[in-house]
């Protein structure tokens, strides 16, 4: 399955995009599976994922939350500031 990230701010600058393109294996993949054909696809993103979250279809989503062909996934990265 096929699976477009789309990534902003600093995520989006580390990796020289705004969208990644990952490709999952398996009957079921997860958000957990997800991360990690992330971190081969865009290694500059290696020191962000693990304290980001995903939105799947404009929701948070844990890691063992299943993906589905279609859905609309975002990385969250974390911020700082006020």
């Amino acid at each position: 399955m096929q699976v477009t990230v789309k990534l902003f701010g600093p995520a989006a600058q580390r990796a020289g995009s705004r969208e990644v393109r990952v490709t999952l294996d398996g009957e079921r993949p997860t958000c957990q599976d997800l991360r990690a054909a992330l971190a081969r696809a865009a290694p500059a993103l290696g020191d962000v994922l693990p304290v980001s979250r995903f939105a799947v279809n404009q929701e948070f989503a844990g890691d063992d939350d299943p993906l589905r062909t279609g859905d609309e996934v975002a990385l969250i990265a974390m911020v700082s500031g006020g």
